[in-house]
Order: C-alpha cells, then structure tokens, then sequence
C-alpha cells in the first residue's frame, strides 16, 4: 500500500441513557405507536406519519413498573410520572413497526413534558411552542394537540421545528440539519420516533419542518400504548445542524500526458548509518521531482517495522501553484545490475502536493541485499522511476 513519511510532511455521543425499565419478559411488547410508510419521511409540512389503532390481543399483560421517571438533570421540562393504569386494564399490543426506533437514551437537546393533555386539547390553543437553543442556534418546537388542521392533520399529533430569530443572521443565510422528533413510552421507559437521515435546509423562505400526521390521537390517548398516561405525556427533539467547512476542488486531465524516467545511483546502501538517502530536484515537465530511499525502511513513530526498505517520490511544492496536486501514475524500479537480469518495481496513481507518495514496504531487506538477486553490487543500488502527470487538482 502506498504511504506517505513524516519527515516530507505527511497526512495531516454522549450517550446519556436511562438505566430504567429495559425490555423484558415481564412487560408486554411494543404497541403499534406510528406506523411509517415510505413517502412519510419528512417530504414537507404536508408529510406525516400514519399510525394505526391498537389492536389488543384478549389476555392481559404482566403488571409494568410501579412508576416511570424522567433523569433529574436534564431541565425543568422533565417530571416523574406515577403509576400507569392497574395491569388488568393494559393488554398488550402489536411490536413496534420496522421503520420505527426505540431507546433509552434521552433527546439531545430538548425535552417538554404536558401535564392534563385533555384540557389543552380543549382549549382555544391551536398549537403549543416551546423554544430552545441547539447547535448554536435558536428553535421554536410546535405541537397541535388535535393536529394542524390547515393541512389536512385533523386527529393527528402535528409537530413541528422551526428556526428562529434569524434576523440576526447574515444575508442569505442557510442552515442544513438532521433532527428528529420523539414520543415517550411510559410504560417500556423508551423513546420511541423515526430516525430520518435526510439533511433539511432551513432558509429565509423556508424556516420550517415538521410532520402532519405523526401519531394519530386514537393510538396517542389508549393508555395501553403508554403515550400517555394519567393525562400526561412527553416529547423530544434533536438538532444536529450541519457545518459545511468542506472546499471544492476542481480536477483537470492533461492530455496526451508525458512518462518521465529520472533514476539514480545510491551508494554504500548496506553500510551506511545514514536514516536516508535523498536526491537534488530533477526538472522534468513543468515540475521539480526527486527521489527519497530509506535503505532500513522509514520507520514511523510507534510503528516500526523490520526488514524493509522504503522507497518514495517527491515533489517540489515551489513548482506547484496554491493548494493544488497532481494527479500522478508512477512506476518505481530496483534495477537488477547483473545482466539480463530481472528488475523489481512497484506502481501507483495518487494525488502528489506536499505529501510524498511511494511504498514504505517496497521490498524486504533480505531480498534487497541478496547478492543472486543483483540489487546490490559494490554496496551500490540504482532505483528508476517512471512519473506520468495525468492530471491538475486545484482548490476554487
């Protein structure tokens, strides 16, 4: 494999879990919660995800946990929730659908707690807001408890994420993010939600998302599926808001492109103490190359290995322009000085800038020095190498 030595400048969730009740045999299985289909992934304010009622089996369930609580250092939203309903009047329900997730670790950035949900579905209030902070921007979390009905989200849950105060942003300002809603079990202690990976862009003409349908209420108020309990429920959001610090780069293939086959005589190869053997530039096309040969192999800090020589090409980044590479295909050769006999070379393609590429492992010491093989004659090697420019990679 190609690599690259130090000494030509080489290379340069915090999972906050609960600890509560964990699935086991004495709980019933997951209810039906939010049943997914694949056009429902966060498309636009319109989307949604459809979910389907409860469906109990006759039997009833083992009793779940005497209580289920929030951990005491997340915010003032968090609460302890009492006891669900007495055992008899929980059944189990169906699994958890595939596209769904369920976990024990809390939402990342926010969480909000609502206490006597009925009264604040009964109320004037069409939509509840609560705001919060996230990757170093400020949110608004919507929920309508009785759905956005101007789009079509009548006896749903609809919840939405918006970005605000973006006055304080600059002129034509973006924000790319993955988040993701949540819903609390009561009952299995687990948040459940989608994890939807898609990046969504917050803009001037866009500052929302959200999903319509995300529960529907029928399958949100059953207390056998631990929505929500003792009129009580909870939810969660995470932001994680994506940085671009990436640079373009621009690639232009050479045509016609030229071989170069510079070479050189080392000296006193199995005596010397020296760590290296460098040439002086050669110019060769538009571009001063030399060549470096580690006659025990480049050793690199911690990782040393025996038995080896290293044999690398290098250009000179004077001759380069700024923040570009080329893009090179290289042959690099030990000549078999006896005659008739047989070389040994190695061949790569890779980017060549500051960094100089070649073979750290090019060929075993042993074989190296073996007098049959004529790699060394009167402690002299001469290592060939064979240089095509294919191409230009420049920063824009």
């Amino acid at each position: 494999m190609a690599s690259s030595p130090s000494s030509l400048n080489a290379q340069n969730s915090n999972k906050n879990t609960e600890s509560g009740a964990s699935s086991s045999p004495s709980l019933p299985p997951l209810p039906p919660n939010i049943l997914l289909s694949p056009e429902d992934h966060f498309q636009d304010d319109d989307s949604g995800f459809q979910t389907a009622p409860s469906s109990p089996p006759p039997e009833p369930a083992s009793p779940p946990p005497n209580s289920t609580t929030f951990p005491a250092d997340v915010s003032e939203s968090l609460f302890q929730i009492s006891s669900p309903p007495p055992p008899q009047t929980i059944t189990p329900s169906a699994p958890l659908p595939a596209a769904l997730h369920e976990r024990d670790a809390l939402p990342s950035h926010h969480l909000l707690k609502i206490k006597s949900f009925s009264t604040l579905s009964k109320s004037p209030i069409e939509k509840f807001i609560n705001d919060f902070e996230a990757g170093g921007y400020k949110w608004n979390f919507s929920i309508y408890p009785t759905g956005d009905k101007s789009k079509d989200g009548e006896n749903y849950l609809s919840v939405y994420l918006e970005i605000v105060e973006t006055s304080t942003l600059p002129a034509g300002w973006e924000v790319n993010a993955l988040f993701n809603f949540f819903i609390f079990d009561h009952i299995r202690d687990k948040y459940v939600g989608p994890q939807d990976a898609t990046v969504k862009r917050f803009h001037f003409m866009k500052t929302q998302w959200g999903v319509v349908k995300f529960i529907d209420l029928e399958t949100f108020k059953n207390p056998c599926n631990g929505y929500l309990v003792n009129d009580t429920c909870g939810f969660g959001v995470e932001v994680f808001v994506v940085k671009t610090t990436s640079k373009a780069q621009c690639f232009s293939l050479i045509n016609n492109p030229v071989t170069y086959r510079p070479g050189s005589i080392f000296s006193n190869v199995t005596q010397t103490t020296a760590k290296r053997y460098v040439t002086a530039f050669s110019v060769f096309g538009d571009y001063k190359w030399r060549i470096i040969f580690y006659p025990k192999g480049y050793q690199e800090e911690g990782n040393k290995i025996n038995n080896i020589i290293s044999i690398y090409l290098d250009v000179d980044a004077s001759t380069l322009s700024a923040d570009s590479k080329l893009l090179v295909h290289y042959t690099i050769g030990m000549e078999n000085q006896k005659k008739n006999g047989k070389h040994f070379e190695r061949s790569d393609t890779n980017t060549i800038g500051s960094i100089a590429r070649g073979f750290r492992e090019f060929m075993s010491e042993t074989n190296f020095k073996d007098p049959e093989n004529g790699f060394v004659v009167d402690d002299k090697c001469s290592i060939s190498v064979e240089i095509e420019v294919l191409g230009i990679v420049t920063l824009e």
